[in-house]
Formats: structure tokens, sequence, C-alpha cells
């Protein structure tokens, strides 16, 4: 009987103490709140605070849960304390008290409000988050209370996190029957380990990793079920088991095709069988079958590629599947007119012209694009901003892509080439007269490398400068005497040497011959306005060894180096850090021949660059207007047309947006969200200016303390092709000593990030 009378106060005893914790940990609503401005019966969240003093994962907890504190904007708080003031004011009329609440809801957003059920669904989010982590026995209540001192609502979060369980065993079912390389290729996928911390996350990488694994070596159907985790709750450890399911393995049977061409030209079977990355025979892989339909689309021929297993044409078999591949044709053939903007590949200088053009892309009917173009473009749009000096370039040609040439593994080359011809102002000097025959062969490399793209690029190029002798003639006028004179010829004489050398008795075609070889690695997130990912170039290109014939060798004798590297770092989910670093050097290879193409030469300053100097402007040189007879026409044309040998620069810049605006309507909402802004930093110079004498030396030392500082803000507007941009850049250190600290604005324009 007292044994009887023992268990029972006991397990009232157990009861009565599990009550009692249940009371002090459950949710806490205080009486005493502060009443909302707009509606006194109900609560504005001023504040959220979280509290958990045995774990590291108190940082993700802002992002799981929807209740949110209130951002009052300054509208919101400006017309806010009209009313409170109106509202101790006994003679305030009850209508323009009534206007003034209607206005205030409208500029606040509701979900501010505090909801006994978003808070409670909120700690089912952080409980679960937790026991995710590790921490299956965490306990988590809210109290929303007011704070006295400054008269604010506060929700708090506090969470008991407990012990974090350890993994104890992962046990796998389903593999009894699985070869064995197959079995030691799935132990050698497994990443989690016996006395790891349990990690839901980790746990799943594991087992979808296994999963693809299968799926790309036969097994097709491979899935998993929800794993179930059992629980030691002394111990604090977890045996976790999975079961697989549908492990019979399967090789491609047949493979047809389904066209719909929406009155296209069909592509021939030669073509398609091309793109195939699966053939009749293999181990039915997944991520073939993926890289099948990336092939197809790359064409630019069809607006849908679907891949399916069928037993339309076939039978299936208990060993073999097979597949059809549905095309859906786009239109291979359109005609343009109007306005254009584009940019160059790695300095982002934004041309602005008018463009005719017309494009085939199935050409033969093998997805050969040919598209012929005449067009007019002022080149450099921000410089012409900045200086009101334009040079424009009008093109007349046609454009050649065979988008698969060869395939080596599991890289595919592509062959690009066009034929053009242009007329290119040089500051109304003279003109360029320019036939350009570029050949590129680009490999696109697998995903999985760093690189995922390369290209081997061959370069054709005769430029004549046109009315040469009047345009020295023009310059020799600004000369005084016969030193003004010399150092005129000197600045023209990269352009003098092309000219004196198309005119001599034996006959040369081409001023430049010249090949080069570049690798591109890119895993930015948007190509546009990435938020993570990097985007890295790097390359080397001059003189082609390989054409000896005078008549096509060219007068170009050079090598160029490149390196290009962005990193992109979201910092918070509307802030992203981006980071530019950038070398070039050219090295001459013939002593007293300094003819590079302009579009190979190196120019410092502008939207792209050193935003606080003007386009093409800045570089460390000894040489003045004074080496040019006091001639600024001159030495404009000098700095604009004569490039470097030397580029260094970097940027690093913030770009801030905003968060979803609370109080407006769609419109402005979609407007202000579109909104960036930034704060940046910039540094770089351009060295060895062709111009220079050979006394002018450059030390090591001054490729990093000669670097020109700047700094400034900028506004974005995001649009489909990019954002539209405006930068204001003042300098901070100016290695030349011509600018002050602060003392000069420059207004930057462009299409696209700076990088």
């Amino acid at each position: 009987m007292v044994r009887t009378f023992n268990i029972l106060f006991l397990g009232l005893f157990i009861f009565l103490l599990s009550f009692l914790n249940l009371k002090s940990q459950g949710n806490l609503i205080s009486k005493n709140l502060y009443p909302s401005l707009i509606n006194p019966d109900i609560f504005e969240i001023n504040k959220i605070i979280f509290i958990d003093t045995s774990s590291q994962l108190i940082q993700n907890l802002p992002d799981l849960i929807v209740s949110q504190p209130t951002e009052s904007n300054f509208p919101y708080r400006f017309f806010s304390a009209m009313y409170s003031q109106f509202e101790k004011n006994t003679s305030t009329p009850k209508f323009l008290m009534k206007e003034f609440q209607i206005g205030l809801t409208d500029l606040h957003d509701n979900s501010t409000i505090f909801d006994k059920n978003t808070a409670s669904n909120d700690v089912e989010s952080i409980r679960n988050f937790y026991q995710i982590n590790g921490y299956h026995q965490a306990i988590v209540n809210y109290k929303f209370y007011p704070n006295p001192y400054k008269k604010e609502n506060i929700l708090e979060f506090e969470i008991n996190s407990g012990n974090r369980f350890r993994i104890d065993s992962v046990i796998y079912y389903g593999f009894e029957l699985l070869p064995k390389e197959i079995l030691q290729q799935i132990e050698n996928r497994k990443k989690v380990k016996k006395g790891d911390y349990f990690d839901e996350a980790r746990l799943s990488v594991d087992f979808s990793t296994i999963q693809n694994y299968l799926r790309n070596n036969g097994y097709f159907y491979a899935e998993y079920s929800t794993p179930s985790v059992q629980n030691d709750t002394i111990n604090s450890i977890d045996v976790i088991e999975v079961q697989f399911h549908s492990l019979q393995r399967f090789k491609v049977g047949d493979i047809d095709y389904i066209d719909s061409t929406n009155n296209q030209p069909i592509v021939s079977i030669g073509l398609k069988t091309e793109q195939m990355q699966f053939k009749t025979g293999e181990w039915v892989s997944l991520n073939k079958i993926n890289q099948t339909k990336d092939a197809f689309l790359s064409l630019g021929l069809f607006d849908i590629v679907a891949i399916d297993t069928t037993s339309r044409f076939a039978p299936q078999t208990d060993s073999t599947l097979n597949f059809v591949v549905f095309l859906s044709y786009r239109k291979q053939q359109e005609y343009g007119v109007g306005f254009s903007l584009n940019q160059t590949r790695i300095d982002n200088l934004v041309n602005f012209g008018v463009e005719l053009n017309y494009r085939h892309r199935n050409f033969l009917n093998v997805a050969q694009e040919f598209s012929p173009f005449a067009n007019i473009y002022l080149k450099d749009i921000s410089t012409t901003i900045m200086t009101g000096n334009y040079e424009y370039e009008t093109q007349l040609g046609f454009k050649f892509n065979q988008p698969l040439l060869w395939t080596i593994d599991n890289s595919r080359i592509s062959l690009l080439t066009s034929l053009t011809y242009s007329l290119r102002s040089m500051n109304n000097y003279f003109t360029i007269a320019t036939f350009n025959v570029p050949v590129s062969f680009i490999i696109k490399f697998p995903k999985i490398t760093y690189f995922n793209r390369g290209s081997i690029d061959l370069q054709f190029l005769r430029e004549n400068p046109l009315n040469f002798e009047t345009a020295l003639e023009k310059a020799f006028s600004y000369a005084s005497n016969s030193t003004d004179t010399n150092n005129i010829l000197q600045a023209f004489i990269q352009y003098s040497d092309l000219n004196t050398y198309l005119k001599q008795p034996v006959f040369h075609f081409y001023t430049s011959n010249i090949i080069g070889f570049s690798l591109t690695g890119d895993s930015r997130n948007n190509p546009f306005s990435p938020t993570r990912g990097y985007f890295t170039f790097v390359g080397l290109d001059g003189w082609n060894p390989l054409f000896f014939h005078s008549s096509i060798s060219g007068l170009a004798r050079f090598l160029r180096f490149q390196l290009t590297h962005y990193k992109f770092v979201k910092v918070t989910p509307t802030t992203t850090l981006a980071l530019k670093g950038k070398f070039g050097a050219i090295g001459l290879l013939e002593k007293g021949n300094s003819y590079v193409p302009i579009d190979r030469q190196f120019f410092a300053g502008g939207a792209n660059s050193v935003r606080a100097w003007a386009p093409r402007t800045l570089r460390y040189t000894k040489y003045t207007y004074d080496s040019v007879g006091g001639s600024e026409n001159t030495y404009r044309f000098l700095q604009n047309f004569i490039g470097n040998g030397v580029l260094v620069e970097g940027s690093a810049e913030l770009r801030f947006g905003f968060a979803k605006p609370r109080g407006l309507n769609k419109a402005m909402k979609g407007i202000v969200e579109s909104l960036k802004t930034t704060l940046f930093l910039d540094f770089g110079n351009a060295f060895h200016w062709f111009l220079d004498n050979e006394d002018i030396q450059v030390k090591a030392t001054d490729y990093i303390t000669k670097l020109a500082v700047g700094t400034g803000v900028g506004l974005r507007y995001e649009t489909p092709i990019g954002p539209v941009r405006f930068d204001l850049a003042t300098p901070v250190y100016d290695p030349m000593g011509k600018l002050k600290p602060f003392g000069s604005v420059s207004f930057n324009f462009g299409l696209g990030h700076s990088f």
C-alpha cells in the first residue's frame, strides 16, 4: 500500500513539475502594449530580438521568421508626429483626424502588426531549424512586451537549444544487389561520418549525390524515401536510416526525334546526331541527357527541347530504355533596323548607333548562322558626354557562326568569323579605313572546370590612315619652332610608320596578323547584375609567327598579356560587395616599331576604369602640352588615340539595393525595387605611353606608388538588359599632382555595371 502511494505521489509530483515548466516556458503576450497610432486596437512590432546563449545559429534566425519589425519611412514618421500633436488638441476636427489615420494606413505596411498565429508559426520555424541542425530537444517561446523607456513593443524569441546530437550511424537499404564497383563509388561519395554533428543539409547532400551517381550510371529511376531518424536522448546520438528504390539498371535503346517545325526548314539528321551526348548501348545517364538539351538549345534554332522515355516507336525491355527528342523550332530568319547599344567585351565601353541587319539561323540547314549588317556607331558615349569629343565608326560586313565544329572529349568547339570594312574617325584629324577578318575557335568546357570557356583567335587586319599627310600639316600648324615640329612628328609616329609601311614598293595588304589564346571562367549567378560568383579572363595575343610572307605578316610586332578577375559576394540580402583586379602588359618585339592596333592598346580613366579621371586621360607620363607645341587639340588627340603598354587597375564597390518598400502602390514599389546605389573606390594607372621617350624610366615601385585613387557614389536603375548607371567620382590621390584631393567631380554614364 505504501509502495502504491509512493508511486502515485511521484507521478503527481512529475506532472506538477511538467505543468509548472510549461507555464514558465510558454508564450507570453503583455497587457500593457503600446497601441498603434493608426488603430488603437492593434499593436505594432517595433523591435525583434533573439536570445540563445548556447548555439551559433542565432544569426540565421531573422531570415526564418515572417514577423518583421516596423520600418517607419520618413513620410510615416513625419505625419505620425503631426497626428500625435493634433490628437492632443481637443479642438482638432474629427474628419481631419480620420483623414490622417487613412493616410498613415496607406503609408504603413500592415505586415508589421503583431499577429499571434504568425508568431506561433515563427516559433515552429525556429524550432524546426534547430532540430534539423541537431538540436532535437530545443524549446522555443516568444514574448511580446512593451519597453517603457523607448515606448516601443518588443517581440522576443527565447531559445533553449539543449545538447546538439551527433551521428552514430547512417544505414542504407536497397544496395544489397549492386555490383562491387558501384558500391565502392557510393562509399567514396559519403561525406558524413560517425561522430559528426547531425546536420540535415549535409545528409541531404550525401543522399542526393549518391542518387545522382546512380542515375548517371544506368539506374535512371533511382530515388530515396524520406530518411528516418532514431534519437538516443540519453547519449545525444542519432541513427539515420534511408531506403533507396527502383535500382534497376538500363542501357540506352532506340533514339527518335519529333520535330515541331512551325513552318521552318527542318535541320538535318546529321546535325541532330552531332548534338547527342548519349548513344545507343550506353548506360543511361541523366547528366548526358541534360547536356544534350543544352547542346540543342545552344544552336539557337529551338524554343523548346524535351527528352523523355518512350515506347511509341519501339517496345521497352527490362534492360533498355528508348528515348524521344522533341524539338520545337523558333523563327530562323529575322530582319532588323533601329537604334542599338553594345559594349566591348572586357572594357564594357558603351557604343550607341543605328544598325541594319539580317539573320539566318539555319543557313544551309545545318544551324550555321549567317548575318550581313551595316551600322554607324558613336564610340564610347561616356567619353563623348565627359569631354565633348566624339569618335564614330561605320561598318559594313557579315558574320558567320558554326555552333558546332568539333567535339573533343566533353568539350565543344564552335567557329565564329566575320568580314568587316569600317571607317573610324580619329578626332577629326584623319580617318582609319579598316578591313578586318577575325576568326575565333570557341571552346566550351564542361561545367565542372574552373574555366568554362576558351578561345583561339586569329585576326587579319588592314588599317589605312586616310589623308594622313593633311592631318600632319594640321598638327604642324600649331608648332612655333623646329622643336615643336619634331615633337609633333614623334607624337604621330605610330600612324606615320603605318602610312609609310603601306606606301612601300613591296605590296603589303595586311598591317596586322595576330593570334591569341584566352581562357574565361564565369560562375556569376547573373551576367548583368551578379550578387555572387566570379569572372576570370586570361589572354595572350600578338604577332602570329606562322605567317612569314611579307604581304600578310604585318607591321604589328608585339605580345600582349591580360589578366582580369572579378569577385562578387552577397553581404546582405540587398547588398553586394564587388571586387575587381586587372593587369595588362604589351611587349614590343622590334625596337623602334611601336605600332599596335588601337583596339589592343591600354587606356585608363573613364566609366569602366578609374572613374574620377576623364576617359583615356589617366597615365603616368612626363609628356605635356608643351611637348606638342602647346596645342591642346593635338594633345587631346594623343590622349585618345595613342595608348599605353602597361595597365594596372582595381576597384571595390558596395552595391546597395532597397528592401521591399512599404506604403507605396505597386508601380512605385517596382520603381523603388529597381533602384540601386553604390559606394566605390577605384585605383589604377597606365604606364609606358607609346609617346614617351626611352629616357623616361618607370621603376618597379612606381607600379604601386603611382597608382591614382578615386572614390564616389553611383545610382543604378535595373532594366531587363542590365542596369543603367550614373556615377559621380572625385580624386583622392593624383600621382601626377594635377588634381587636388576632392577638388573636382567627374560624371560617368554607362550601360551595365562598371564590372
